[in-house]
């Protein structure tokens, strides 16, 4: 069997095909307009052999038992009714973005992911029970969610040294409501939490992007994540 793993994000849908090396990757480019019929033509003009079997994809929303809850907030519309598996014409695994880039990132045992990037993605997996949540846009201060404190908006206007501060907070009070045996720090700015190894407690272990794809071929491939991420399949 082989896997397609795909991560769709606000700026860019990447793929890597099982067995590929990493530098085979492919990607174009997303967002505020892309929809599902885009993400069709994104996957048939970067994999145009179609050598594949079934797909996982990360989609940057929440989702429920394999369904868009809500549209993505960098993406266009058109989401939360569409047809993944007939589609596609393969069976499908839908997970939220976050949540399959925990899935690479992890080691056993209770991990909280958190995902920084343009937002704050948050998931929990708990002996391969794999929970995305909304922790992001819960309220945390001066009347702004945990997102706009960590999120790319606020290093940007604040600086990369207090958005640092922010994060470690937001880490502390997280690890100890939902006591986590440790936390993954992943998305595209875990690289710029810490200057020096030593300031990272011992409890945070660094991620990376790239766990994503690793995620998409562990749901597909390790049977204990079959109960949290179920098939979606084609009818015909």
């Amino acid at each position: 069997m082989k896997v397609l793993s795909v991560d769709i994000g606000g700026t860019g849908i990447k793929t890597l095909l099982d067995g590929e090396e990493l530098e085979k990757r492919t990607r174009v480019t997303t967002g505020p307009e892309f929809t599902p019929k885009d993400m069709l033509g994104a996957i048939k003009e970067m994999r145009p052999d179609g050598d594949f079997d079934v797909l996982a994809i990360g989609l940057p929303t929440a989702i429920r038992r394999g369904k868009p809850m809500i549209e993505p907030r960098n993406l266009g519309d058109g989401w939360v009714d569409f047809d993944f598996a007939n589609e596609l014409g393969k069976p499908v695994r839908l997970i939220n973005d976050a949540a399959m880039q925990a899935v690479g990132s992890y080691e056993g045992g209770k991990m909280l992911f958190l995902g920084l990037g343009t937002g704050l993605g948050t998931t929990l997996v708990n002996d391969y029970q794999v929970d995305a949540m909304e922790l992001a846009h819960l309220p945390f201060k001066h009347g702004k969610s945990f997102e706009d404190h960590v999120g790319e908006a606020y290093r940007e206007e604040h600086g990369t040294k207090d958005w640092r501060k922010e994060v470690w907070k937001v880490v502390d009070l997280l690890y100890h409501a939902l006591l986590p045996e440790y936390v993954c720090l992943g998305g595209g700015n875990a690289k710029r939490i810490a200057k020096h190894p030593d300031e990272i407690p011992d409890y945070v272990r660094l991620g990376a992007n790239a766990n994503a794809f690793t995620g998409g071929f562990r749901v597909w491939q390790d049977e204990r994540y079959e109960s949290s991420i179920p098939v979606l399949t084609p009818s015909t």
